[in-house]
């Protein structure tokens, strides 16, 4: 048998799934977690604008900026570079955040460039 995933909104579709698994032959393997939803293109496309507008301000790049955000957001561990270096490594990814996990962090780093550097989207440049 191929691996399956049930997702499962409403009674009916868990009793349906019961009715299968009964009717499968041991042993069977189960997962059962949430419904994942990763996070959309549009989140992400949002995310990089802003990055872009603060980096036209501070001069750094967006990705410099999106690093920083991200380390502040979820830690960072520490790694020294064969120069001496020390980099700052973030513990998480925004690209593995489901679409909730990934509104609080985006909503994190609008508030962080509204409130420290005035900078937020739909501003019309002066």
């Amino acid at each position: 048998m191929n691996q399956r995933t049930f997702v499962l909104q409403d009674d009916l579709q868990r009793q349906r799934l019961k009715q299968w698994l009964d009717r499968q032959d041991l042993p069977l393997q189960v997962d059962a977690g949430p419904v994942h939803e990763p996070r959309t293109n549009a989140q992400n496309d949002r995310l990089w604008k802003l990055h872009r507008a603060a980096a036209a301000f501070t001069g750094d790049t967006p990705e410099d900026l999106h690093e920083d955000r991200l380390c502040a957001f979820y830690g960072f561990t520490e790694k020294r570079m064969p120069s001496g270096y020390v980099k700052r490594i973030p513990l998480r990814r925004s690209s593995t955040r489901d679409k909730k996990e990934f509104r609080v962090f985006m909503d994190f780093v609008e508030s962080f460039y509204a409130s420290e550097l005035g900078v937020w989207l739909g501003q019309e440049a002066a």
